[in-house]
């Protein structure tokens, strides 16, 4: 009996030691990627959020966005989504042109956020600007 309790006693332990506890007790996911995420208001120079992010291998710039929790507001599904607010920041609130766009590596996606799989040492940045269209020229 006492053999059973052992064994059976090791397998949950075994179990038990592939997750990974955060400090306030929650299970933490895998970390496939780290990428650094920003969030910046370049109409008012003003950093929302700045931190390094653990991402699974499937998540997009979209989803390192949607967690950050910041409150976002889009349109559309999948590769087809489209920021229209981040943190109440609204596109064409500081201009008819003004937005919400994405780099990464200090350069402009040229996809939809929800279609770029970031890579592992990736820098994300989010960036309201005053003229959204400049930022890819």
């Amino acid at each position: 009996m006492k053999k059973w309790i052992l064994i059976s006693s090791l397998v949950v332990l075994a179990g038990c030691a592939e997750q990974t506890k955060t400090t306030d007790g929650e299970s933490a996911k895998a970390c496939d990627r780290s990428v650094e995420v920003s969030v910046v208001n370049h109409a008012d120079k003003k950093t929302l959020f700045e931190d390094e992010m653990c991402l699974t291998k499937s998540e997009t710039a979209l989803d390192a966005l949607e967690e950050t929790d910041l409150a976002v507001v889009k349109t559309g599904k999948g590769d087809m989504s489209y920021v229209t607010a981040v943190d109440g920041i609204r596109e064409k609130s500081a201009g008819a042109s003004s937005g919400w766009v994405f780099g990464v590596n200090d350069k402009p996606g040229q996809v939809g956020a929800g279609a770029y799989e970031l890579k592992d040492g990736d820098r994300l940045e989010w960036r309201f600007e005053k003229d959204a269209m400049a930022y890819f020229q």
